[in-house]
């Protein structure tokens, strides 16, 4: 059986897309969010923010 460690949700607005990542294990920034014009953009802070977490 596996831990979640992140649990990420994804939000569309008119405008913009914000994503919340919850991240089970880490006790710095436990939550955080971010908000961009552009998925694309959304989910590179997103994959940017977890690999350096994970280094």
């Amino acid at each position: 059986m596996s831990d979640t460690l992140y649990d990420v949700e994804v939000f569309q607005g008119n405008n913009y897309f914000l994503a919340k990542i919850i991240a089970h294990k880490s006790k710095e920034k436990p939550i955080r969010e971010y908000r961009t014009d552009t998925l694309e953009e959304l989910l590179e802070n997103i994959a940017k923010d977890i690999l350096e977490e994970n280094e």
